[in-house]
């Protein structure tokens, strides 16, 4: 089963019965504690995530999987987020990237690891969310 049919099951058992998925993009999802090695021990650097980020008409999901088998999923209602904004991650020593920020009960982190194009993809993505945060 590829990571997109992956998601989209993984979804549907987080949505509710009057959502829908609005829109798709592959990302990466920077945890806030990191994993070392192969014993996933956590070390304090961020992890970045590959996977799939969606949204519906009332909530923000991700989907990833840790060494292809550890699975990561977020649900966010749209109703918990507090502020969606860009900021900037250092991921190599002098190197930044831009990230987008989604701030609800916690803080969680979408990259595109320096990826200019990918990222600008990803700014419309968001866009697209707070439009639909407004209505």
């Amino acid at each position: 089963m590829s990571l997109i049919e992956k998601a989209v099951k993984e979804f549907e058992l987080k949505m509710e019965s009057d959502e829908q998925i609005k829109g798709t993009i592959t990302t990466y999802y920077e945890t806030e504690n990191g994993f070392s090695g192969l014993a996933g021990v956590p070390n304090g650097n961020p992890t970045p995530i590959r996977g799939i980020l969606a949204h519906t008409n009332k909530s923000l999901l991700f989907y990833g999987e840790i060494f292809n088998k550890i699975p990561i999923s977020l649900y966010i209602p749209f109703r918990e987020i507090k502020e969606i904004k860009k900021s900037k991650q250092i991921f190599v020593i002098f190197k930044s990237s831009p990230t987008i920020v989604v701030i609800h009960n916690d803080r969680e982190t979408f990259s595109t690891r320096g990826n200019k194009d990918e990222y600008t993809k990803l700014e419309a993505f968001f866009k697209n969310i707070s439009e639909l945060q407004l209505t």
